[in-house]
């Protein structure tokens, strides 16, 4: 298949890449190698008026990025011209914050709501997605289609693509990358190889969220805001580290969330336990009610091969130091959260996602604006074994 620019990765990126394409009549295709677009943005239905067949529902908690903030102001122009601003809410943050320390000890304390005054989407971050989805091609996005190889060819980059099983070749004039830089260095292969120092700067940056796990309870009422508590958590015992209200502004269900502050090695394969640990710290902390949640839902973004490698099993202590360069004659350029111009990061925090918007000018030079787009940068504590 020939097309003018292959878009590796179909989250928000991508998508917004494809979006500003399709907007400028630039052909393109979405290799998204999921069997679902939004990459690291990941929301589920809870409520009963949830319609998931086509992503409209507004009852729905986030399992990646949850928030973004005032004065993000291109994340908010992209909801604008989404026709999204009427979803937009506060996130929940009255009351007492709860704090345990490691030595059992309960303490309950005015403000320490570390999320107050960010702002969350009606549906779930994931209406980003399904609002940039329902203004593209269907014929246009490819779902199910990992990259193996991007090779230089006579005039352009031709790629060599798994789709179910079968290996198929998409040619381009041009390639935007917008996966994690890792990702790319343990997955892809390119030919001519990249040279050994492109490789190993794509080693070194570290990939957004990729070492975390994230778990939320749902219930039918707020019990924790009945004892004039907002939701928000901090532990020293675990399994979370972070727990914060995560309630749907819409719908009949409300619901807890709690960074897991366990390695990933330790909780790899123990996701029923983790589940367990988790409803046994809410009830620790919000009371007995918290037992008996409706529904639990966990993802360990650790043990998704299309987000972690190997190198990101362990949080980040830094940011990234260097960028990588556009590859193969200038063909491959990147854009994604990690190799964002503007990273909008605290010390030690991870990189959050951004907005990448690609403009193709004669001669088919590739020039990327990277923009940040959303925040929640969830982990303020360091996220280590805590049981």
């Amino acid at each position: 298949m020939n097309t003018t620019v292959i878009i590796v990765g179909g989250g928000l990126s991508g998508l917004c890449a494809a979006w500003r394409l399709s907007k400028n009549n630039i052909p393109y295709v979405v290799l998204e190698g999921r069997g679902r677009l939004g990459g690291r943005i990941l929301s589920e239905p809870v409520a009963e008026t949830a319609n998931v067949s086509n992503n409209t529902f507004s009852g729905a908690i986030d399992l990646g990025p949850s928030w973004f903030w005032p004065g993000q102001s291109n994340l908010q122009s992209l909801i604008a011209a989404l026709g999204l601003e009427g979803s937009v809410y506060e996130q929940f943050s009255d009351g007492l914050s709860v704090i345990e320390y490691g030595n059992n000890q309960i303490e309950h304390r005015s403000g320490g709501a570390s999320m107050a005054g960010s702002l969350r989407i009606d549906g779930g971050i994931h209406r980003l997605i399904s609002a940039l989805h329902s203004q593209l091609a269907s014929d246009s996005i490819k779902t199910d289609s990992t990259v193996v190889q991007i090779k230089q060819s006579t005039g352009g980059v031709s790629l060599q693509v798994v789709q179910s099983a079968k290996s198929v070749d998409f040619e381009a004039e041009h390639v935007v990358l917008g996966v994690p830089p890792r990702v790319v260095g343990h997955s892809i292969s390119f030919v001519p190889e990249l040279p050994s120092q492109q490789q190993q700067i794509l080693k070194t940056i570290p990939t957004w969220m990729a070492a975390h796990a994230k778990i939320v309870a749902v219930y039918d009422t707020p019990f924790w805001r009945e004892q004039n508590l907002s939701g928000d958590a901090m532990s020293q015992i675990g399994p979370c580290v972070e727990i914060h209200d995560a309630s749907p502004r819409d719908g009949n269900r409300y619901a807890l969330f709690g960074f897991i502050g366990i390695a990933a090695a330790d909780r790899a394969g123990n996701e029923s336990q983790v589940k367990r640990l988790t409803i046994k710290q809410f009830t620790r902390l919000f009371g007995d009610a918290a037992s008996q949640p409706l529904s639990v839902h966990y993802k360990d973004w650790a043990a998704d091969s299309l987000t972690a490698t190997p190198l990101d099993q362990t949080p980040p202590t830094s940011v990234r130091a260097m960028l990588p360069e556009s590859e193969l004659d200038n063909r491959i350029v990147w854009a994604g959260t990690e190799t964002a111009a503007m990273l909008g990061q605290g010390p030690k925090q991870p990189v959050c996602p951004v907005i990448a918007t690609v403009i193709l000018k004669e001669p088919w030079k590739p020039a990327i604006a990277r923009q940040t787009g959303l925040s929640g940068c969830c982990h303020l504590l360091p996220i280590s074994c805590m049981l």
